[in-house]
C-alpha cells in the first residue's frame, strides 16, 4: 500500500501528540472553559476625560465595573494598575498588555469615562393648607447621561478584541438635598449615595452594557490538534 505525503505527514504528527503530548506542539491557551470560567481579566482605573478634578473617580468606577463582572459573568476580574514609571491615564494599548501579562491575566479593559452631564428643571408650588399651616415645596427633575468608551485587549496575542462605547441614562424627581448633576463631585465617604442619583445609575446602566460586551468578547477556547476556535473543530 502506497501512502502519500500528506498522509505520512498527519500519521507523524498524531504520533507525537501521542507520545509527547499536546502542550508539545500545541500553542499555550488559557485554562478557561467554554463558559468563560477560568478567564482573568484585568480592569485599569477609567480615565476621567470629563474632567472633574476626582482623582479617586477612575478608580471608583473601576471597581464598580469589577462588582457588575462578579454579579453577572463566569469572568474572574481584578484591578490592575501601573509600577508607578506611568501613569494608568499615559498607558497606551502595548504598555497596557505588557502590564496584563506581568499580572498574569488573559485580557485587559482600559476604560474612559467621556461623558457625564445632567439636565435639570424646578417646578415649585405649596402643599394643601392643614389646619392653617401651608408650606411651599421645590421639585427638581433631573435626567443625567453617562457614555463609556472601552477597548478590550487579548493578552497572549496582543490583540484588540472591540472597541465600542455604552451609554447610559436616568432621570427623576429630587426633593432637594444633593442631586450629583456634576461626575466626580462625591467624596471618599459620598460614592455610595452619588450611585443612587441619576448620575450614578446612569453610571451603572453604562457598565452593565459594557459588561455584557465583554463577556461577549472573550477569546473562546482552542482546539489544540486544529489550532482553532473550538467551536469551528469537527
Amino acid at each position: 500500500m502506497t501512502i502519500s505525503m500528506r498522509s505520512r505527514g498527519r500519521i507523524c504528527v498524531l504520533f507525537a501528540l501521542a507520545l509527547f503530548g499536546t502542550a508539545a506542539v500545541a500553542p499555550a491557551q488559557s485554562a478557561a472553559t467554554p463558559d468563560g470560567t477560568g478567564i482573568k481579566l484585568g480592569i485599569l482605573p477609567f480615565v476621567d476625560a470629563t474632567a472633574s478634578g476626582n482623582r479617586t473617580a477612575g478608580t471608583d468606577v473601576a471597581r464598580t465595573m469589577l462588582s457588575e463582572v462578579v454579579h453577572s459573568t463566569s469572568l474572574q476580574p481584578r484591578l490592575i494598575v501601573a509600577d508607578g514609571s506611568v501613569r494608568d491615564a499615559e498607558l497606551d494599548p502595548e504598555q497596557a498588555v505588557a502590564l496584563g501579562r506581568s499580572q498574569h491575566v488573559d485580557l485587559v479593559f482600559m476604560g474612559t469615562v467621556l461623558e457625564a452631564r445632567s439636565e435639570e428643571s424646578s417646578k415649585s408650588g405649596w402643599l394643601p393648607s392643614i389646619k392653617g399651616q401651608s408650606g411651599n415645596v421645590n421639585v427638581r427633575r433631573v435626567k443625567a447621561t453617562v457614555t463609556l468608551q472601552g477597548e478590550l485587549y487579548d493578552v497572549t496575542s496582543g490583540r484588540r478584541l472591540f472597541s465600542v462605547r455604552a451609554t447610559g441614562t436616568d432621570s427623576h424627581n429630587v426633593l432637594g438635598g444633593t442631586a450629583y448633576t456634576t461626575f466626580g463631585a462625591w467624596g471618599n465617604d459620598s460614592y455610595r449615595s452619588f450611585l443612587e442619583s441619576p448620575m450614578g445609575k446612569s453610571l451603572q446602566t453604562a457598565i452593565a452594557d459594557m459588561t455584557k460586551k465583554i463577556a461577549a468578547a472573550r477569546p473562546q477556547p482552542y482546539s489544540p490538534i486544529l489550532q482553532t476556535p473550538a467551536s469551528n473543530a469537527r
